[in-house]
C-alpha cells in the first residue's frame, strides 16, 4: 500500500491499517522530513525520525502533512508493545503538535539559544548561552516540558533568543561528490574543512539560511551523517519553516 498525502491523508492510511490489524513497516515522507513506523497487528510499536527513536520524535512530525509520500511493507508480527493505545496515539500526537506550533510562536526550534535575562529559577541554566535542548538535559525533562518553560520564559522577558543555534558547533568536513552540490554551495563547501565549526563559517558571512539549506540536503540524501541526525533534520527544518 502506497499513495501522496495530499490524497490520502496519513490518519486515513494508519487507521486502515490499524482496522485490518496489519503488521509491518510505513515509511513517511513530507518533504525532506522522515518518519519510520514498525507496526504490530495495527499498533505502532516503533518510531524514528532518522536516528532519533521514540515517542518524543513521533510527536513533532506533522500528523497532516499537507504533501508527501507513505508506502507500506508488510512484514512478520512480532512480540514488541505499543507505543500507546492506538486511539490514545492519534490524540497525543494531535495534542502535542498543537503544543509545538504555540511554543515554536516565540522559539523557533528546540536548537535556539537562549540567554537568561533574569537569572532566577529555573533559568539560571540558561546563564552564557545554552540551547533548549541542552536545557532539557541539564534540567532532566522530556523535551516538550523545556521548550514550554522557555517559551514562557521569553514570553515573560526572562529569556531572550540570542542569533546563534546548538548546531553552530557542528564541525563538518564536506565530502558530497554532486554536481548539483558544488552549483549551489560550492563556496560554503570549499570552507567545510573540518578545521572551522559552523558558527565560525557563519561568522565569516556565510549566509546562515545556505548553511541550512546544505545541511538539511547532506542529511537527507545521507552525505551527511552526525549523531543526532534526526533531530537536527527536524530542528533545521522548523527553523526554515519560520524564515520562509
Amino acid at each position: 500500500m502506497e499513495g501522496e498525502l495530499s490524497v490520502f491523508p496519513l490518519t486515513e492510511a494508519l487507521s486502515l491499517i490499524h482496522e485490518h490489524r496489519r503488521s509491518g513497516t510505513l515509511e513517511v515522507q513530507a518533504g525532506p522530513l522522515p518518519l519510520t513506523l514498525r507496526l504490530q497487528a495495527g499498533e505502532v510499536v516503533g518510531a524514528a525520525i532518522l536516528d532519533w527513536e521514540g515517542l518524543e520524535a513521533l510527536f513533532t512530525f506533522p500528523l497532516h502533512p499537507k504533501e508527501g509520500r507513505f508506502r507500506f511493507r508488510p512484514g512478520p508480527p512480532g512480540t514488541e508493545k505499543p507505543l500507546m493505545p492506538f486511539a490514545a496515539l492519534l490524540g497525543e500526537w494531535a495534542r502535542v503538535n498543537d503544543e509545538w506550533d504555540r511554543f515554536r510562536t516565540l522559539v523557533d526550534s528546540p536548537s535556539r539559544v537562549l540567554e537568561a535575562i533574569r537569572p532566577k529559577e529555573p533559568y539560571e541554566v540558561f546563564q552564557g548561552g545554552k540551547s533548549v535542548r541542552a536545557a532539557a538535559k541539564a534540567w532532566g525533562v522530556p523535551l516538550l516540558i523545556a521548550m514550554e518553560r522557555a517559551y514562557m520564559g521569553v514570553r515573560e522577558g526572562d529569556l531572550y533568543p540570542l542569533r546563534r543555534y546548538a548546531w553552530y558547533a557542528l564541525r563538518i568536513r564536506h565530502q558530497g561528490k554532486k554536481s548539483a552540490t558544488l552549483e549551489e554551495f560550492g563556496a560554503l563547501a570549499a570552507l567545510l574543512d573540518g578545521t572551522r565549526n559552523l558558527g565560525e563559517i557563519i561568522a565569516q558571512g556565510v549566509p546562515v539560511d545556505l548553511v541550512r539549506r546544505y545541511l538539511v540536503r547532506g542529511l537527507s540524501s545521507g552525505e551527511l551523517s552526525p549523531p543526532g541526525r534526526g533531530w537536527l533534520l527536524r530542528d533545521l527544518l522548523w527553523e526554515m519553516e519560520r524564515e520562509s
